[in-house]
């Protein structure tokens, strides 16, 4: 009898030791990180611009005609908003990025450019006529061909690389508001 005690007493301590060296493991093993998968990839899989990429450079024009280059902004913090007329996610953060670049884009030393996916549109005065309604005071551009978005991998609109002032990519946003505009702008260098 005195036996069976023992022999039960060691075994609940050998579990117990088993227990705790079992959780002591998990938790000082590196967890897995969860990894968003599209269309059946992984991002490090997928190619295209990555955060911490130089963003590569382009020239498109304005509904004008003027020319305008992502290097023409060189030392600036530059969001590059790729968008469509048609695109109800676009009608929605459209305001906010005009609030809050006639707000701050001075003091932040920060400029939005605008580039639209003419290539999806019916018709350019469809563009026309959704700047003026949204009073877009910073620079939009045409592309013409979609040949700007596919280098940048755009899959969805609206979606914007927010470059640092050394021409680094160091965000990507599918949707913004104010406020995140405001923390992304302030957490470029």
């Amino acid at each position: 009898m005195k036996w069976q005690r023992i022999a039960s007493f060691v075994l609940v301590i050998v579990l117990i030791g088993i227990a705790v060296t079992t959780i002591i493991q998990k938790n000082t093993e590196p967890k897995e990180q969860k990894t968003t998968v599209v269309n059946g990839k992984k991002p490090e899989d997928i190619p295209g611009i990555a955060i911490g990429q130089k963003a590569p450079d382009f020239t498109l024009r304005t509904l004008e005609g003027e020319e305008v280059s992502l290097s023409d902004f060189k030392g600036k913090k530059v969001m590059i908003n790729f968008w469509a007329t048609w695109c109800p996610p676009c009608k929605a953060e459209t305001p906010h990025m005009v609030t809050y670049y006639n707000e701050h884009a001075k003091d932040e030393n920060f400029v939005i450019l605008s580039v639209n996916a003419m290539s999806t549109e019916r018709k350019s005065t469809d563009v026309e006529k959704f700047v003026d309604k949204y009073n877009m005071t910073y620079p939009v551009v045409i592309d013409p061909r979609g040949e700007i978005i596919k280098k940048y991998d755009v899959l969805n609109f609206p979606t914007s690389f927010f470059v640092n002032t050394k021409g680094v990519i160091q965000q990507k946003l599918n949707l913004v508001n104010e406020q995140q505009l405001a923390d992304v702008v302030k957490s470029l260098d």
